[in-house]
């Protein structure tokens, strides 16, 4: 998407881990999809940049609520996340590793014509 530089970032911890995580674009029926495998979450809207907006919203939503609840780190390695203390904290699962285990992704995959392109996403860290 040209001109709209998205990014989706936790805004009351100070320390976040800044990810580029990747969203498939793909229609279903009159609505385009923005699809994030490695958290299970997307937006929809009428075109890509509805599509982004929303996605960012619910990444926001997600992380506010995991947060509060104090199971963000439970909820990551729960689609495959591995969590590490110290350097490079959070790794995503691959693409590759989920197809198998998520049926969704798997369907888009194989059935729908998709693209890839990556969002920042600002995870709180955790000590």
């Amino acid at each position: 998407m040209k001109g709209k530089n998205l990014h989706a970032n936790w805004k009351e911890g100070k320390n976040n881990v800044e990810m580029n995580l990747p969203v498939m674009i793909f229609e279903e029926g009159e609505n385009t999809i923005a699809y994030i495998p490695v958290l299970d979450l997307s937006g929809y809207g009428k075109n890509e940049a509805e599509a982004l907006t929303s996605l960012e919203v619910n990444i926001n939503v997600y992380l506010t609520y995991t947060v509060r609840k104090k199971t963000l780190l439970d909820d990551l390695k729960a689609h495959g996340w591995t969590i590490k203390k110290k350097t490079k904290p959070y790794i995503a699962p691959e693409i590759t590793d989920l197809i198998n285990k998520n049926e969704y992704l798997h369907d888009i995959v194989n059935t729908k014509p998709y693209r890839m392109q990556r969002m920042p996403v600002g995870i709180p860290q955790y000590a």
